[in-house]
C-alpha cells in the first residue's frame, strides 16, 4: 500500500516515480561523520539522480532538513552540568552547520535559471526513507528551516501556487483537456469551498436559534427535522471528516440534535446551549490565522501577518497577565465572598457578617487586582507599528510576525495543495466510496488501484463542475 496512489500524491511525482532513491542510506551516512566531514557533497548527492538538477538539489535539501529535525529532537540527559552544556553546544553547532549548508545548496540551485517546474520540483517532489516509509517532501520542512522560511523565491513560489496551482506539464497539458480541467482546482477554490461551507453552516445555526421549532403538545416522530436541520447534520458530519482539529463547533451542534432525535433542540433544552456554544466558538475560530480562514480569500501577506499580531497581542499576553493575577484574584474573591457572606459560596463557614472595614478591604484588594489585569494588557499588548516603505508585508509589524505569518500561510498551502480533493460536503462522498474501501479491501488481499481511477472520475464528474463555476466567477471578479 505504501506505493500506491494516494489523494496527497503529486501529479509531478508519477514521471520520476521509478528513479528516485530511499533517504535512509543518506541519513545513516550522516550519523556516522563528524562535524568537520558534513560539507562533503558526495555524502548527500546520489549518482542515479546526477543528471536531474532539481531532483539532486530537492534529495541533499530533503536529507539535510530530516537531519536537522533530528538534531533538534535529540534529547540526552547526561545528570551532569558539564556534559549537558557540552552537548548543547554540540547540538546547536551542528544546527548551525546544517543551516549553512542548507543555504549554500539553495542558494547554488538558485544562482542558475529555474522553470517553474524547477522550483515545483525541489519543493514538492516525494522520496521516501525507505520503501515503506511514508512521502517526505522539502516543503513539509520549510517551515522549519528560517533560510527557506523567509526566502523570496519559496514566498512567490506558494503565492502562485496557491492562486493558480501546480504548473502544468507542458508533455502532457498540450495534448489532453483533461489535466487543465483537473488543474482548474487550485489551493485557493479548495479553501474557498471549506470556508463557504463553514458559513453556510454559521447562516443556518444562526436562523435555528433565531428561529427554532415551537414546541407542540402532540408531534410525530422527526417532525421537527427539515430541510434546515438535515444540512446542519451533514454539514457537521463532512465538516468532522474534513479536520477534527477545528471541528469542535460541528461536532457541539451533531451531539447536540444526536441527543434530541427523534425531536430537536428547544430553547429550554439543554442542547439548545450547546448549539449557542457552538456559534460563539465558530464565530472565534473564524477570526483566527488558522485555515479556512475569510484572511487567506484576499491578499494573505497582508491580512494574515494582522490577525497574527491581534491573536498573539491581545490573547497571549492577556492569558499570561490572568495566569500572573489568578492566585491574588481567586484569593481576593475568595475572601471578599467570605466577608460578604456570600451564600453562593461559603454559607456553610459564614458565622456572621464581617466587619465593615474588612469588607471594604477585600473590596478594594479585588477591584485593585482586576484595574491591574486591564492596564497589564493596555501596556503589553504591541502597539501597531508604521510599517517600512521597504520592508516586506509578511514583516510589516515585525520580524517575528512575519515568520508565525508566513507558517500559518505555508500551512495552509500544503493542506490545500492536493490533487482532486473534496472540500465539504463532498468529503463524505469521498469518505464512503474512497476512504473506507481502502482501508477494508487490503484485509481480504484486494488491490486499491483502481480506487484512484475512482477518485479522478469521482472528481470530475461531482467536484469539477462546481470548481468550473468557481473558478469563472472568480475570472470575473477579478
Amino acid at each position: 500500500m505504501a506505493n500506491d496512489p494516494t489523494e496527497e500524491t503529486p501529479l509531478l511525482q508519477d514521471e520520476y516515480a521509478g528513479s528516485l532513491p530511499f533517504l535512509r542510506d543518506f541519513l545513516l551516512r550522516l550519523e556516522s561523520i563528524s562535524l568537520e566531514d558534513l560539507n562533503q557533497n558526495d555524502l548527500l548527492f546520489p549518482s542515479q539522480l546526477s543528471i536531474h538538477r532539481a531532483l539532486r538539489a530537492s534529495f541533499s535539501l530533503l536529507v539535510l532538513l530530516l537531519f536537522r529535525e533530528k538534531k533538534t529532537q535529540k534529547k540526552t540527559v547526561q545528570y551532569n552540568p558539564w556534559d549537558d552544556w557540552k552537548d548543547e553546544a554540540l547540538t546547536d553547532q551542528w544546527i548551525q552547520t546544517i543551516d549553512e549548508n542548507i543555504e549554500l545548496l539553495w542558494t547554488t540551485f538558485l544562482g542558475e535559471f529555474c522553470s517553474s517546474q524547477d522550483i515545483e520540483l525541489i519543493l514538492w517532489i516525494e522520496f521516501r526513507i525507505d520503501k515503506k516509509g511514508k512521502p517526505l517532501r522539502v516543503i513539509d520542512f520549510v517551515s522549519k528551516q528560517p533560510k527557506l522560511l523567509n526566502d523570496r523565491v519559496v514566498e512567490l513560489s506558494l503565492l502562485y501556487r496557491w492562486k493558480r496551482g501546480a504548473p502544468l506539464n507542458p508533455s502532457t497539458s498540450s495534448q489532453y483537456l483533461t489535466p487543465r480541467y483537473d488543474a482548474l482546482c487550485t489551493p485557493w477554490i479548495y479553501h474557498a469551498f471549506d470556508l463557504a461551507s463553514q458559513i453556510v453552516f454559521l447562516l443556518l445555526l444562526v436562523s435555528y436559534v433565531l428561529n427554532p421549532p415551537r414546541p407542540a403538545f402532540y408531534s410525530l416522530p422527526l417532525e421537527y427535522i427539515g430541510s434546515r436541520e438535515i444540512v446542519l447534520l451533514v454539514l457537521s458530519v463532512s465538516a468532522i471528516l474534513h479536520s477534527w482539529t477545528t471541528s469542535m463547533p460541528f461536532a457541539l451542534t451533531l451531539l447536540a440534535f444526536v441527543f434530541k432525535l427523534p425531536s430537536a433542540p428547544f430553547p429550554s433544552d439543554f442542547a439548545f446551549n450547546i448549539l449557542l456554544l457552538s456559534i460563539a466558538l465558530l464565530l472565534v475560530q473564524l477570526h483566527l490565522p488558522f485555515s479556512p480562514s475569510p484572511f487567506l480569500l484576499f491578499w494573505p501577506e497582508r491580512s494574515l501577518p494582522l490577525a497574527v499580531l491581534i491573536v498573539n497581542g491581545i490573547l497571549g499576553t492577556t492569558l499570561k497577565v490572568l495566569m500572573f493575577f489568578l492566585p491574588v484574584l481567586l484569593l481576593s474573591i475568595l475572601f471578599l465572598s467570605y466577608a460578604l457572606s456570600d451564600v453562593f459560596l461559603l454559607s456553610s463557614f459564614a458565622h456572621g457578617p464581617a466587619p465593615m472595614p474588612t469588607r471594604e478591604l477585600f473590596f478594594i484588594l479585588a477591584i485593585f487586582t482586576f484595574i491591574s489585569m486591564v492596564l497589564s494588557v493596555l501596556i503589553l499588548v504591541p502597539i501597531f507599528p508604521t510599517p517600512a516603505r521597504k520592508s516586506a508585508s509578511w514583516d510589516q509589524y515585525s520580524v517575528s510576525i512575519g515568520h508565525k505569518a508566513r507558517v500559518q500561510f505555508y500551512h495552509s498551502v500544503i493542506r490545500y495543495s492536493k490533487p482532486y480533493p473534496f472540500p465539504p460536503p463532498f468529503n463524505i462522498l469521498y469518505f464512503v466510496l474512497i476512504l473506507v474501501p481502502a482501508h477494508a479491501l487490503p484485509y481480504f488481499d484486494i488491490s486499491i488501484s483502481f480506487l484512484f481511477v475512482l477518485q479522478k472520475i469521482l472528481w470530475r464528474v461531482v467536484v469539477g463542475p462546481f470548481v468550473v463555476i468557481v473558478r469563472l466567477l472568480a475570472l470575473k471578479l477579478s
